[in-house]
């Protein structure tokens, strides 16, 4: 590993670090970047756990975000590939992205175009991604193909934090619920029933009852937990499967609230990632298998694939999406209208915007069933425990009076 300092034909200094092992290779990369070397050092690797761990520190999805839009400002700022990577980097905090950089930069001076070296980290970088990378550097317009990289996984995080954040307070509230009753029965529920047996009060029903619970619990608590552990674990076994997942995925759309918002969620992701891959200059029908990746779906992967099949066979993209996915009729009519106009790319941003919008009010509508729905779980489960609790104090005090 070369650590170096050279300078610009503009006289800026720029100082960095280039992983090859002689200084000759060092110099041949910097005059290739138009640099001008002025101290070579040769320096060890020091190892650090990101280097030996890096399933550990898995960049976030806003770090990839700031990657990829800071990499489109230097390459407009006329910076070269090579030099904007190390750039980035260097100032770069995420210990995994770092690591990950460093093993790109690596692979870029050993003679990889920067797609390829981004992917050999699949995980990290997904194939709509890396299919952009390249179409930008076949076409010389990588700055751009960044860009349009970065506004949509803007939008896609954006959607995704508004439904993470929409669950909070509902898992909360279950939360807490659940761990209000458990110190009741936990701690209160065995004092009182030992003072019931000391005065010999009688229960009452609902008293009787929680006790039964627990007992129950309490004497099965081993097989309960073993059942629950291998029949989830049987049936995400089976939801892994081709057919599992399929019949999964039928289930989600014939569930009122769920539906909505699944359905609109994936046509935001889908008409966005489409709309970015058309303005880049990809052939529809390959953009087509790429945007199915953006279906969580199978249900819905499966319509986009009859289509792709209607158009490789000569039709028209949008009678194919009429045919195959006619629910809402919005979606076919726009791409009809944008083939006939010659825009699609613009009908299909569009539709994006229209089904983000769309995508907010059905979270906000399920959110508005949730919440009172939480609420009334919460109240009821520890209102039963706290009834149970009361009800025993006060037998208790009237077998002492």
């Amino acid at each position: 590993m070369i650590k170096y300092v050279a300078y610009t034909w503009q006289g800026d200094r720029v100082e960095g670090v280039l992983q090859v092992n002689r200084e000759e290779e060092a110099r041949d990369l910097l005059l290739r970047d138009d640099l001008i070397p002025y101290r070579l050092v040769q320096v060890r690797p020091r190892p650090s756990l990101s280097r030996l761990a890096p399933y550990l520190f898995k960049p976030k999805p806003q770090e990839i975000i700031d990657f990829t839009r800071s990499m489109a400002a230097l390459l407009r700022a006329g910076i070269p590939l090579h030099e904007a990577v190390v750039m980035f980097r260097a100032e770069s905090r995420g210990l995994g992205l770092k690591e990950i950089l460093r093993r790109v930069i690596e692979d870029i001076e050993g003679g990889m175009r920067f797609s390829e070296a981004m992917a050999r980290h699949p995980a990290i970088f997904s194939t709509f991604y890396l299919r952009i990378l390249k179409f930008g550097e076949v076409t010389g317009g990588m700055a751009r193909s960044l860009h349009q990289l970065a506004d949509n996984l803007e939008k896609n995080k954006v959607m995704r934090d508004k439904v993470k954040s929409a669950l909070v307070y509902p898992v909360i509230s279950l939360v807490m619920a659940i761990g209000v009753a458990i110190i009741l029965i936990t701690f209160s529920l065995p004092a009182l029933v030992g003072m019931l047996e000391e005065f010999g009060g009688e229960l009452p029903f609902v008293t009787k009852l929680l006790i039964s619970i627990a007992d129950f619990i309490t004497l099965y608590r081993t097989h309960m937990l073993a059942t629950i552990a291998v029949t989830g674990g049987a049936v995400a076994a089976f939801f892994k499967t081709r057919r599992g997942a399929r019949m999964r995925d039928e289930a989600l759309l014939r569930v009122p609230v769920v539906s909505g918002v699944l359905v609109q969620s994936n046509l935001f992701t889908f008409t966005s990632v489409f709309a970015t891959l058309l303005e880049a200059g990809i052939p529809s029908v390959e953009a087509l298998r790429l945007s199915s990746d953006s279906l969580t779906n199978l249900v819905l992967r499966h319509r986009l694939e009859l289509i792709i099949d209607d158009v490789i066979e000569g039709g028209r993209l949008g009678v194919a999406f009429k045919e195959h996915w006619p629910k809402p009729p919005m979606l076919s009519q726009a791409i009809i209208t944008g083939e006939a106009a010659g825009g699609l790319a613009v009908s299909l941003h569009g539709l994006a915007d229209y089904y983000e919008q769309e995508s907010a009010k059905t979270i906000n509508s399920a959110l508005e069933l949730i919440q009172p729905l939480v609420i009334i779980l919460v109240a009821g489960l520890v209102g039963f425990v706290a009834t149970a609790v009361m009800s025993g104090i006060y037998s208790a005090l009237d077998s002492i009076e």
